[in-house]
């Protein structure tokens, strides 16, 4: 099976075999072998080799959210046309990956961020994820507050990028 998703406007090829209890993936000319265990729904236990790796997977309406580590990535099947498709990404746009609580708000508006600031931190499924500054800025308005329940791709926060960046 060859899978084609698009992580931060590059597109990634995968190919996907599954062999008995094993799946091969190929990525960048290199085969990795997996084995996957679906925890309950939407939660996954992957061996690559040495490594355990445990992810969470959410669906939006045309993306999915893989939650690994605290990361979040937000990656969408895409079709292959020949023709490189670019998506201006929105300013500002910092919405839920993830239904949840929210258990911390780390910024107030008029507070200047780093690209990579923790912004909020939304628990679901008892895992916290951290949504973070996309680039530098600084936040105008800040959407929830601690213990405010959240859904997938509500709005976060709004910020500004700073100029230059």
């Amino acid at each position: 099976m060859f899978i084609n998703y698009e992580h931060e406007n590059h597109v990634y090829n995968v190919t996907v075999e599954r062999r008995q209890k094993h799946y091969y993936i190929m990525y960048d000319n290199t085969e990795y072998t997996v084995e996957a265990t679906e925890l309950e729904k939407g939660h996954l236990k992957l061996q690559v080799g040495d490594r355990t790796i445990k992810c969470v997977i959410t669906e939006g309406e045309k993306e999915k959210y893989v939650f690994v580590d605290g990361e979040v990535f937000k990656v969408r099947p895409v079709e292959l046309t020949g023709k490189k498709k670019t998506r201006k990404k929105e300013e500002g746009d910092l919405t839920s990956p993830i239904s949840g609580k929210v258990v911390a708000v780390k910024v107030k508006p008029g507070k200047k961020v780093k690209k990579g600031d923790v912004i909020m931190v939304i628990e679901a499924m008892k895992m916290e994820y951290l949504i973070r500054s996309p680039y530098v800025g600084t936040i105008k308005k800040v959407n929830f507050k601690e213990k405010d329940q959240i859904e997938i791709g509500q709005q976060t926060v709004e910020m500004t990028k700073a100029k230059g960046e």
